[in-house]
């Protein structure tokens, strides 16, 4: 594998703004249209797998990482340990302004430097597994507000250069079967805008209480340890929506 130590490594030299990939793909947004089609197939897949991990960590973030990118990517399940500093992102000032407040302005939302990535999210995973060792901390009422900050404090780490929030979605999924509860991707997915001004909210904040308020709307006890309906309906929204002809209306991820 190439070498990612620079910020610069990642893009093609001859196509400045375009992430080096194994299609050869030059175009940023045909890049964008191959990359969403595969992952949409790779998330379906692992949501409907039987097998369910004995251990959830780093190790295991970074496997489901490169199963949905690495048909794309060289780089996919490899945290990143660039930019030096903060690498930031823009958003809508979802602090000062209502989430839904179109006309807010734009900023900027810092995520931790490169090289503290690798050691902060192994940590995470560390102690959310130490808090879910204790049975009562599996209890609805303190299980789905602590998977939200977790996953609010994994995303401000951001492990990776692309498809945080993808194999985000599909890591807590796995989180939620293997403690007796169901995600409800296809609703999360209907909510998109306002669960990334959540996660913004609660970087720039500390507080992650908008995000806990919106995944105890679309976390749900489970009935059985079979996948449910709900789950099989995500996982073929998502095998269609890879089908689905490119443009407005169509695929979008």
């Amino acid at each position: 594998m190439a070498s990612y130590d620079q910020w610069e490594d990642y893009f093609w030299p001859d196509a400045p703004g375009v992430l080096k990939n194994r299609l050869n793909i030059k175009d940023s947004w045909q890049l964008r249209e191959a990359e969403t089609r595969i992952s949409l197939v790779r998330m379906a897949e692992i949501i409907t797998e039987d097998n369910q991990p004995d251990v959830i960590d780093l190790n295991y973030y970074c496997g489901i990482h490169r199963k949905i990118f690495g048909d794309v990517y060289d780089w996919a399940g490899t945290p990143r340990t660039v930019p030096k500093f903060a690498m930031t992102k823009q958003w809508r000032d979802v602090v000062n302004f209502a989430p839904d407040d179109r006309t807010a302005p734009w900023v900027k939302y810092r995520y931790h430097p490169g090289p503290e990535v690798a050691n902060r999210a192994a940590s995470q995973f560390t102690m959310l597994d130490f808090e879910l060792s204790d049975p009562r901390k599996q209890a609805p009422h303190q299980f789905i507000p602590l998977m939200a900050t977790y996953w609010g404090g994994l995303d401000n780490i951001h492990p990776f250069r692309e498809g945080n929030t993808r194999s985000q979605t599909i890591l807590f999924h796995q989180v939620c079967r293997k403690y007796g509860y169901e995600l409800d991707g296809q609703e999360l997915f209907n909510r998109r805008e306002e669960f990334i001004g959540a996660r913004f909210h609660g970087h720039a904040t500390r507080g992650y209480g908008r995000l806990i308020a919106l995944l105890l709307d679309t976390v749900h006890k489970r009935e059985s340890e079979q996948l449910s309906e709900r789950e099989q309906q995500w996982a073929q929204s998502l095998r269609e929506a890879s089908e689905r002809p490119a443009g407005p209306g169509g695929l979008h991820l």
